[in-house]
């Protein structure tokens, strides 16, 4: 039984075809050309029928981009999980999709084993987010890092680039890149994406940890 719903929004034929022909067997897809006809398809949707929803959704097209359409969506209150796939998105794109409300961000061209483990890790993570919040888990928790990983970490979650923590920090590049390692290894955040939703997620218990350093010196 599928139990769960997959949007997928590219201007590209081939990816669209692609990506439901990969997807259809597992979940509910749904394509369309461009923003813009999804958003005059919108009425069509029941989005609180209890069946998990996400986008995959191209960052540049013709018209209406991807941006631009995760604003329109959050402007008339509907909101679900959105996947970025671009062919040249920078860091700073990457970022600001993930404080937009973005989850992840494909870089094209991707394999099929790219985007099944993104869904997967979607919808799991959901199914886990549910589970904490129905029983009522929250607050600080432990995070296995240091005072200085965890000021590496909160900087590199704004956005901020390795070269400008190395200087916010007085460390060298190269230090910071070990930070970034450890961190990697210690808590599996292997894209900027990871890091800038772990750091929403967790910012009170990062904040703690690194507060610790501030009140040592």
């Amino acid at each position: 039984m599928k139990n769960a719903r997959v949007i997928i929004v590219d201007d590209e034929t081939d990816i669209r075809d692609g990506l439901k022909s990969w997807l259809s067997n597992e979940y509910m897809t749904q394509c369309f050309d461009s923003a813009e006809s999804f958003l005059n398809a919108i009425t069509n949707f029941d989005f609180e029928d209890g069946v998990p929803s996400c986008m995959l959704l191209d960052f540049q097209m013709p018209g209406m981009n991807g941006v631009e359409l995760q604003a329109a969506l959050k402007q008339i209150n509907v909101e679900f999980p959105i996947i970025f796939m671009s062919g040249n998105a920078g860091q700073a794109d990457i970022i600001n999709a993930w404080h937009g409300g973005a989850i992840d961000f494909i870089l094209k061209p991707f394999t099929p084993q790219q985007i099944s483990e993104a869904l997967t890790k979607l919808f799991a993570q959901r199914e886990r987010d549910t589970a904490i919040t129905s029983g009522g888990q929250q607050g600080i928790i432990d995070i296995p890092i240091t005072s200085r990983e965890a000021q590496v970490l909160l900087l590199l979650g704004k956005g901020h680039q390795q070269k400008e923590v190395a200087e916010m920090l007085s460390l060298s590049l190269r230090t910071v890149k070990m930070y970034r390692t450890f961190l990697k290894n210690k808590l599996n955040l292997n894209t900027l994406m990871e890091i800038a939703r772990y750091c929403d997620q967790h910012q009170k218990s990062i904040e703690k940890i690194a507060e610790a350093r501030t009140a040592g010196n």
